[in-house]
């Protein structure tokens, strides 16, 4: 009766240890699908070039903007995003996904680089 008790016990704790590392690797695995400053407070503008796709705003607080073409995969890995400027950011955008930032709101409007 001890032997049973004791095997069935290790096998509820193997159990809960193979759980926590599935829903760790699972986070883990999830993280490799976004920007890298997604976990941050900090302003930010990525795309990924082989997919058409952009990513950026203030991430951790907003507001942020996502463009993905229509018909394909709505991630990129960790390593396809690459950091570009707000103006570049703004200027793919329009070129890309056809974006009148003047319907947009004020923090997407104003531009640093265009002041003199």
């Amino acid at each position: 009766m001890i032997k049973v008790l004791v095997t069935a016990s290790l096998v509820i704790v193997a159990l809960i240890f193979i759980v926590v590392a599935v829903l760790l690797g699972g986070a883990w695995w999830l993280s490799l699908k976004q920007p890298p400053a997604f976990a941050l407070i900090t302003e930010k503008y990525y795309v990924c070039p082989q997919h058409r796709a952009l990513h950026g705003g203030i991430f951790g607080k907003g507001p942020t903007k996502i463009f993905f073409p229509d018909q394909a995969r709505q991630w990129c890995w960790r390593s396809e995003w690459q950091e570009i400027s707000k103006s570049e950011f703004r200027s793919l955008a329009t070129q890309w996904y056809n974006v009148d930032w003047k319907n947009e709101g004020d923090w997407w409007q104003y531009d640093a680089s265009q002041i003199d």
